[in-house]
C-alpha cells in the first residue's frame, strides 16, 4: 500500500488556492475559508496549496482547549521557533505582542484590543515583506472567539501584503451561533470573502484514490463498497484500505482487486473502525503512546507527552503514520478524526487518570489555564476545573479577548455552588458581567449583575450591591429597558445612601430624575433633584452639586418656571467653571441649550452648544459630547439650517451613535423638504424607540413628522391619529414648550380639513401652553390656532387678524419654515378677507423664505395661492415658482433647455450653446416632457408659455 496520499479529485480547488497564492505573491493576500464535512480534505488541500511558500506558519484550534488567539499564536510561533529575531523589528508594537508571545520579551504595561490587533497585522506585514507567506490554520470550529474576530481585522489590510491566510473548518454541525458565521458575513460584507466548500468524492474520484493507495487497479465492486461505506470521504477511504490491507482481505480478481471472504472479513462500518484496525499491528508501547496523545488532543507537545509514555512509542506511531511531527518538538494527528477515535477508546479509569496527570503537570509547567481546565474536568475534579477556569477567564481579560473571558467564566459559574468560595464567585460575576456588555451579550451581562447584586444583598456588603444595581441599571438603558433601569437605579440609590456614600446615592436619583425629565414628568424629576441637592451637599461634593443644579434648572424651565430654571442651570455653570471642573461644565453648557431653546432662543442656544464641544474635546465625556451634537442637529433644524443639521445627522448615523435621535431629526428635515419616502422610513424607526424607551421629545417630533408626511401623502385618517396621538401624549407630560410645533401644526390642518372639535382641542392645549410657559412660540402657535378656528368659522377678517398677529410674533424667532406656514396661512386669510395686496405679500414672503430653506411643499403651495388670486405667479414669485403652483417640478437646468427648444432648436445645437454632451441634452428633454405631460417639443412649448415659463434662452 502506498504510503502517502496524493489529492485526488480536488484539481479545480487545488487550482483556486494557488490563483491566490499567486495574488499574495504580488502583494494582494486575502483569506480564503476552507469549509467541509470532516475527513473531506480540507487539511490536505491547505498543505498542498502551501507547498512552495515553505517555511509555511500553522497553527490549528484543539477542542475545549483553545486559548485566546490560539491558533495565530500558534502560527507566529512556528516562525520563532525557526528564526526567534524574526519579529524584532515590530518597534514600539512589540512588547504589545508579547502580551501573546512572551518569548518576545517584556509585555507592554497597558494595551487595548485595538493595538494588540495592530501588532498582529505589523508581524504579519513584517513577515510578508521578507518573503511571501502562507498561514494554514486549521480546524477553526474549534478556535476561540477572538481569533475570528482578529481574522475579520485583518481582511482588509491582508489585500495590500504578500499573506494569504487558509483558514479550514469543519461545516457540517456548525451551531447557528457559531462565530465562524458572523466571519464569513463580515468577510462577505467587506468584498473580502473567498471560500472553498469541498464535497465529498464522487465514485469515481473514489476509485481513482483507491488506485492510487493501493498502486494496484481496484475492482468496480470494491470501488462501489468502498464509496458507499465512506459516503466519499477521503480520510475514511484511506483508514478503510489501510484497514483492509492490514487484514489481509484484498485478492486479486478477474477484474481487479476484490475482497476476500466477504463473509469471515467484514469491512468496517465506521471511521473509528478504521483506525483501529490500522493500527492493531502496533506494540502495546506504542498504544499507550496513542492512548495517551489522544487524551493531549489533536496537537501538543511531545516533551509533555514522553513525561508519562516512553518516547519509543511516539516514534512509532509517527513511523505508522498515525501522528506527523511538522515543528520541532511539536505533533499532531494525522487527522483528527483519528485523535476522536482513539480517544473513544481509552478506558474510563486510564481516561481520567491520563487527564489527571496531564492537568498536574500543565500546572506545574505553566501550561494555558483554559488546558489544565479541560484536563481537570476530564479527571472529574470540577473544584480544580473551576479554579482554572476563572484563571482562563482573567488571562482573557487581560489580553480583551472578551468573549473567550465571558466563555471561561459562564463554564466556571457552572461549576460552582453557590455557597462556596463567595469572594472569588462574586469577582467571577463580575467579570461575566462586565466582559458581557463589552461583547454586547446584554442578556448575560443583566443574569450577571442580578446574581452579583443578590449575592451581596445576602453577606450584607450593602456598598457592592449598590454597585451591582448601578452596572444592571447601565445594561438596563443599554437595552432600552428605561423603566427597568429606573428601579435597578432606585435600590442602588436606596443602597448607596445606607451604606453612606451620599454622593454615590446623588448621582443614582441624578440620573432618575434625568429618567423623569425625557418622560415629561417634571414635578417627579424636580422632587428627586432636591433630594440629590441635599445628598450632594451632604457629601461636599461640588461636581455632584453642580450637575444636579444643571438638570433641576432642565425641569424646573420645562415645568413652566423659565426665569429659576434658567438662573438654577447659571448657578450650577457658575460653580463648575469656578472649580475648573471642565466635564461637568461642559455638561451644563448642555443643559443652558436646553432650557435656552426652550424659551425659543436658539440663537443662544446654539452657541452654548459650541461652548459645550468645545469643552468636550479638550476634556469632556463622550455621552455629553453626543448629547451636545443632537441638541445641536435640532437647534439647527429649527433655526432652517438643514444642510448642517443634516450632516451632522448622518454622521451620528454612520458611526452608529444616538441612531434613532438622528432619524426622528433628520426624518422630519426630509418631511419639510417634500423628502417623503425617506422620511417616513426614518420617522418611523425614531417613533418605534422613542415609545419603547419612553423618550417625549423624540416621540413628539417623530409623531409630528409622520402625520406631516401622511397628509402629504393624502392619508388623511393616518394623519389624524397622529395628530391626536401626539396630543394624548403631551397631556400625560408636563410639557409647557416641546410640543408647540406639533401641535399648532396639527391645529390648521385639523382647521384646514373642517374638523372643528379637533382642532378646537389643540388650540386648547396650546391655550394651556401659552399661559403656564409664556413663550413667544406658544403665543404665537396659540394665535394661528385662533386664526385657523376663525377661517373655519367662516370669519375671515377675525382669521386675518389673528393670523398676522402670529406672523408679527414669529418675526421674533429665529425658526425660518415656522414663519413660512405662518405667513401662507396669513395670506389666504387674508385673501379671503378681500386684502388682496396684502395677501399677495405674505403668500410672496413665504414664498421666499420656504424657496430658501428648500421647504418645497410650502413653497409649492405658497405659489398655488399666489396663482389662484389671478395673479401671474412667474412675474411675481419666478418661473420656477410658476411651475411649482402647477404641480410641475423643473430644475434648473430643464427651464435653460425648455427655454432652447421653445425658440426651435435641436437638442444637438442646444448642446452646443450649453456646453453639455448631446446625450445630456436627450434626457433633459425627456424628463420635462414627461413633467409637462406633453407628447412633442411643440406642445412642451405651449405648455411652457401657458405656465409663464418662457423667458430669454
Amino acid at each position: 500500500m502506498s504510503e502517502r496520499t496524493p489529492l485526488v479529485g480536488r484539481a479545480d480547488e487545488l487550482a483556486f488556492l494557488r490563483e491566490a497564492a499567486e495574488r499574495a505573491r504580488l502583494g494582494q493576500g486575502s483569506i480564503v475559508l476552507l469549509a467541509g464535512e470532516a475527513g473531506v480534505g480540507k487539511s490536505s488541500l491547505a498543505e498542498a496549496a502551501a507547498a512552495g511558500f515553505e517555511p509555511a506558519l500553522r497553527g490549528a484550534a484543539s477542542n475545549g482547549v483553545t486559548v485566546s488567539y490560539g491558533p495565530i499564536v500558534d502560527a507566529l510561533r512556528s516562525r520563532l521557533r525557526v528564526d526567534p529575531e524574526a519579529l524584532a523589528d515590530c518597534g514600539p508594537l512589540l512588547p504589545h505582542l508579547a502580551l501573546l508571545l512572551p518569548e518576545l520579551g517584556e509585555a507592554a504595561a497597558e494595551s487595548e484590543r485595538a493595538t494588540i490587533f495592530e501588532a498582529v497585522r505589523c508581524a504579519f506585514a513584517h513577515l510578508g515583506a521578507e518573503r511571501p507567506l502562507i498561514v494554514v490554520l486549521d480546524d477553526l470550529q474549534w478556535s476561540d472567539e477572538t481569533t475570528l474576530e482578529l481574522l475579520a481585522a485583518l481582511a482588509e489590510p491582508l489585500r495590500e501584503m504578500s499573506v494569504l491566510i487558509l483558514v479550514a473548518y469543519r461545516s457540517d454541525g456548525l451551531p447557528r451561533d457559531h462565530r465562524l458565521r458572523w466571519l464569513r458575513n463580515e468577510l462577505r460584507r467587506g468584498g473580502n470573502l473567498g471560500e472553498l466548500a469541498l464535497e465529498p468524492l464522487d465514485r469515481p474520484a473514489v476509485g481513482e484514490l483507491m488506485r492510487e493507495l493501493l498502486a494496484e487497479e481496484p475492482s468496480p465492486a470494491l470501488v462501489r463498497t468502498v464509496h458507499d461505506r465512506t459516503m466519499g470521504s477521503p480520510f475514511f477511504v484511506e483508514e478503510l484500505i489501510g484497514a483492509l490491507w492490514a487484514r489481509n482481505a484484498l485478492r486479486p480478481g478477474r477484474r481487479g482487486l476484490e475482497l476476500a471472504e466477504r463473509d469471515e472479513v467484514p469491512v468496517p462500518d465506521s471511521i473509528r473502525e478504521a483506525v483501529l484496525v490500522g493500527i492493531s499491528e502496533i506494540s502495546s508501547g506504542a498504544r499507550e503512546a496513542a492512548e495517551t496523545a489522544a487524551v493531549l488532543g489533536p496537537q501538543f507537545d511531545l516533551s509533555l507527552a514522553a513525561e508519562l509514555v516512553p518516547a519509543s512509542g511516539l516514534a512509532e506511531l509517527v513511523e505508522a503514520g498515525l501522528l506527523e511531527e511538522r515543528d520541532a518538538g511539536r505533533a499532531s494527528f494525522r487527522h483528527a478524526l483519528a485523535q476522536e477515535a482513539l480517544y473513544a477508546e481509552v478506558p474510563w479509569i486510564r481516561r481520567r487518570d491520563l487527564h489527571r496527570h496531564l492537568a498536574e503537570l500543565l500546572e506545574a509547567g505553566g501550561g494555558s489555564s483554559l488546558g489544565v481546565a479541560t484536563h481537570w474536568r476530564g479527571a472529574g475534579n470540577e473544584a480544580r476545573a473551576r479554579e482554572a477556569l476563572v484563571r482562563a477567564g482573567r488571562e482573557s481579560e487581560a489580553v480583551h479577548a472578551h468573549r473567550d473571558a465571558v466563555r471561561a467564566a459562564r463554564e466556571a459559574l457552572e461549576l460552582w455552588p453557590e455557597d462556596e468560595a463567595e469572594e472569588a464567585r462574586a469577582e467571577t460575576l463580575e467579570r461575566y458581567g462586565r466582559c458581557s456588555e463589552l461583547v454586547g451579550e446584554l442578556a448575560e451581562a443583566t443574569k450577571a449583575w442580578r446574581e452579583l447584586a443578590a449575592a451581596c444583598e445576602r453577606r450584607g456588603d450593602g456598598r457592592a450591591c449598590a454597585e451591582a444595581q448601578r452596572r444592571l441599571a447601565a445594561v438596563y438603558d443599554l437595552g432600552g429597558e428605561r423603566e427597568q433601569a429606573f428601579a435597578a437605579r432606585r435600590l442602588a440609590a436606596e443602597a448607596f445612601a445606607a451604606a453612606g456614600c451620599p454622593a454615590e446615592a446623588a448621582l443614582e436619583r441624578l440620573a432618575m430624575a434625568d429618567h423623569h425629565r425625557r418622560g415629561g414628568r417634571y414635578s417627579e424629576a424636580i422632587a428627586l433633584a432636591q433630594v440629590a441637592v441635599e445628598e450632594g451637599r451632604a457629601a461636599e461634593r461640588v461636581d455632584v452639586d453642580a450637575r444636579v443644579l444643571g438638570l433641576r434648572g432642565v425641569v424646573e424651565a420645562k415645568g413652566g418656571d423659565f426665569e429659576r430654571g434658567l438662573e438654577s442651570v447659571r448657578a450650577g455653570l457658575a460653580l463648575a467653571l469656578e472649580h475648573d471642573l471642565t466635564p461637568v461644565a461642559a455638561e451644563l453648557y448642555q443643559r443652558l441649550s436646553l432650557v435656552l431653546y426652550d424659551g425659543a432662543d436658539y440663537r443662544r442656544a446654539e452657541e452654548a452648544l459650541d461652548t459645550a464641544l468645545d469643552l468636550c474635546r479638550t476634556d469632556g465625556d463622550a455621552g455629553t459630547e453626543v448629547a451636545c451634537v443632537t441638541c445641536l442637529v435640532y437647534v439647527l433644524r429649527e433655526r432652517g439650517e438643514w444642510s448642517r443639521a443634516a450632516e451632522l445627522g448622518r454622521e451620528l448615523i454612520e458611526s452608529d451613535t444616538a441612531v434613532w435621535v438622528a432619524e426622528g431629526l433628520l426624518g422630519a428635515i426630509h418631511a419639510f423638504e417634500g423628502k417623503f419616502s425617506a422620511a417616513r422610513r426614518l420617522l418611523t424607526a425614531s417613533r418605534a424607540v422613542s415609545a419603547a424607551v419612553g423618550h417625549y421629545n423624540m416621540y413628539v417630533d417623530s409623531t409630528t413628522g409622520l402625520a406631516i408626511v401622511a397628509a402629504a401623502e393624502g392619508l388623511d385618517d393616518e394623519a389624524a391619529t397622529h395628530c391626536r396621538e401626539l396630543l394624548t401624549r403631551w397631556e400625560e407630560s408636563e410639557d409647557h414648550h416641546y410640543a408647540v410645533w406639533g401641535v399648532r401644526w396639527a391645529a390648521s390642518w385639523f382647521a384646514r380639513q373642517g374638523r372643528r372639535k379637533d382642532a378646537q382641542l389643540c388650540a386648547a392645549a396650546l391655550g394651556k401652553m401659552a399661559a403656564e410657559g409664556g413663550h413667544d412660540d406658544a403665543v404665537a402657535a396659540l394665535a394661528q390656532a385662533v386664526g385657523e378656528l376663525a377661517l373655519l368659522e367662516g370669519d375671515p377678517a377675525a382669521a386675518a387678524e389673528s393670523l398676522s398677529r402670529a406672523v408679527e410674533l414669529q418675526r421674533n424667532l429665529a425658526t425660518p419654515h415656522e414663519r413660512a406656514q405662518v405667513e401662507l396661512r396669513a395670506g389666504v386669510a387674508l385673501a379671503a378677507a378681500g386684502e388682496r395686496d396684502a395677501a399677495l405679500e405674505r403668500l410672496s414672503g413665504a414664498y421666499r423664505c420656504a424657496a430658501k430653506l428648500g421647504a418645497r411643499p410650502v413653497a409649492a403651495e405658497a405659489a398655488k395661492e399666489v396663482a389662484a388670486l389671478g395673479e401671474s405667479v412667474a412675474q411675481r414669485l419666478g418661473s420656477r415658482a410658476a411651475a411649482a403652483s402647477d404641480g410641475v417640478q423643473l430644475t434648473r437646468r430643464e427651464l435653460e433647455v425648455l427655454r432652447h427648444v421653445a425658440v426651435g432648436r435641436t437638442n444637438r445645437e442646444i448642446a452646443q450653446e450649453l456646453f453639455i454632451s448631446q446625450r445630456t441634452v436627450d434626457m433633459h428633454v425627456r424628463n420635462l416632457l414627461g413633467k409637462l405631460d406633453c407628447r412633442s417639443r411643440v406642445e412642451a412649448s405651449h405648455r411652457a408659455g401657458e405656465l409663464g415659463l418662457l423667458g430669454r434662452p
